[in-house]
């Protein structure tokens, strides 16, 4: 809230359950946004760029202080990633997820790969808890112990998770039993290890019973994990009634299953890695079927569904994509909203923190991206067209008009360009997305952004970093430059 009574100027909000004054914080931001056109377009990270290359400050001579009687509150109650996958200290992270309005309020977080550590614990002691091969036996993954799977058929699994979550309120966990996500007073988390492709998923005589090969990959593992999930849910109800079950929907088990019963004590988070590829209506009707159909399971309750946004495609294997859809993203969220209103994005490379600081930079292709994002999980509703007029004003001076073209041809060529399920990914970018007219055209406009921005000023350098740094090595990675024949 932002009101102005008599000589006083007030700015406040919600305090969280665990007293945290965030809504106030929320508040100084919008202030200053609208009252000083102060802005934060991205993190300033000194060991990669400048600092201030994200923030403008316009001078002003007034301060308004009358006239305010704002009261506004988030349409999505979860609005968080971004800037958590660029691996950066928690410092920088504290200090940009406010300005982004990121947080939740949410009483339990989501879940993420439970079981990283369980190859540590147990592989010498039970080495039954894992996963068999077609031949019935187990192979273990040493140069990846994370990348190891346990036997949802075993019993022993089942019996050896119940207790750990007993040995943890006894105050005597195993170490790291829960990977990221240990349990608390009212939530146990649990989620299989990332990487379990139908290969790698247990094909012990019990569960490859409940396994569904020539299913779409959506749903190979469903009727296996809900089964499990369902097992290990009844069990906590039994042991701990006030507690609910956190799981994912991912990978080759985020279809809903069929047969498997969702008790009532289980919170699902569907994880979808093709949001940004729905405009092709195959994956809208998909996705948007899958979330249907989840919140139907669970009895169309929006505190038990949450929507993770895993775009790390393409971002993750070609050279800083120009990846934008802001207007996609905005019909997803409307479309969506009245099942879940709790979302996690990770909209950044995963990876980075394994590379130099020049691959690092490759996060830049989505800072344009995870601005809007954040507004739009403010607001599904707020005007894209005048948030990105604002950004390329604010933050490119008088390169601003031209900047802004280039981002209208990113997004154009983004939702426009409707790519088959089946395509070639990197193909289809190089060759439809960006054919050599359109890479012709966006050269040319950077070429006269430059020319607009005075040398040495901050606007030329935020032009050259997103020129040098996002389009040329895409540009380069296409194999656009000329041979001698100029082909």
């Amino acid at each position: 809230m932002i009101r102005s009574l008599g000589n006083d100027l007030i700015l406040c909000g919600e305090t969280t359950a665990d007293g945290l004054d965030r809504g106030t914080l929320f508040a100084v931001y919008e202030y200053l946004e609208r009252a000083l056109g102060i802005r934060w377009f991205f993190a300033d990270i000194p060991q990669l760029y400048p600092n201030g290359l994200g923030t403008e400050i316009p001078e002003s001579n007034g301060l308004k202080l009358t006239g305010w009687d704002i009261r506004e509150f988030p349409r999505c109650r979860q609005r968080e990633g971004g800037i958590s996958y660029y691996y950066e200290p928690a410092a920088v992270q504290k200090l940009w997820h406010p300005v982004l309005r990121f947080g939740s309020s949410r009483p339990h977080r989501n879940a993420n790969h439970t079981q990283i550590n369980w190859y540590n614990l147990y592989h010498q002691t039970h080495p039954e808890y894992f996963a068999k091969n077609a031949a019935g036996k187990t192979v273990f993954n040493t140069r990846l112990p994370h990348r190891n799977y346990i036997c949802p058929g075993e019993t022993g699994v089942l019996a050896q998770m119940i207790q750990n979550i007993a040995d943890a309120d006894a105050g005597k966990p195993p170490e790291k039993a829960w990977g990221p996500c240990p349990p608390e007073k009212n939530y146990v988390y649990f989620a299989f290890n990332d990487g379990m492709t139908l290969p790698k998923t247990c094909h012990c005589s019990t569960c490859i019973r409940l396994l569904r090969p020539d299913a779409p990959e959506a749903g190979q593992a469903s009727e296996l994990v809900f089964d499990f999930i369902r097992r290990y849910a009844e069990a906590i109800q039994i042991r701990w009634p006030e507690r609910s079950l956190v799981t994912l929907a991912f990978h080759h088990y985020r279809k809903p299953p069929e047969k498997s019963a969702i008790p009532d004590n289980v919170n699902v988070t569907y994880v979808s890695k093709y949001m940004h590829y729905a405009n092709h209506p195959d994956r809208w009707d998909e996705e948007t079927s899958y979330i249907r159909e989840w919140s139907r399971l669970l009895k169309n309750d929006p505190d038990r569904l949450r929507i993770w946004l895993n775009i790390v495609a393409p971002a993750q294997y070609t050279s800083q994509v120009p990846l934008f859809y802001p207007h996609l993203f905005r019909k997803w969220l409307r479309a969506n909203l009245q099942y879940s209103d709790s979302y996690f994005i990770n909209g950044l490379n995963p990876y980075l923190k394994r590379l130099n600081a020049a691959a690092r930079r490759k996060a830049i292709a989505t800072y344009p991206m995870v601005y809007l994002q954040s507004r739009l999980l403010w607001n599904p509703d707020a005007d894209i067209d005048a948030l990105l007029e604002d950004y390329t004003r604010k933050l490119y001076g008088p390169a601003g008009k031209t900047m802004r073209e280039i981002y209208r041809i990113f997004c154009e060529r983004w939702e426009k360009f409707v790519m088959r399920p089946d395509a070639d990914e990197a193909g289809y970018i190089h060759s439809v997305r960006y054919p050599p007219d359109i890479i012709a055209q966006i050269n040319a406009l950077f070429a006269q952004a430059v020319t607009e921005t005075e040398e040495d000023s901050v606007y030329r350098r935020r032009v050259e970093f997103f020129r040098n740094h996002q389009w040329a090595p895409f540009m380069a990675e296409a194999g656009r430059n000329p041979d001698e024949k100029g082909k």
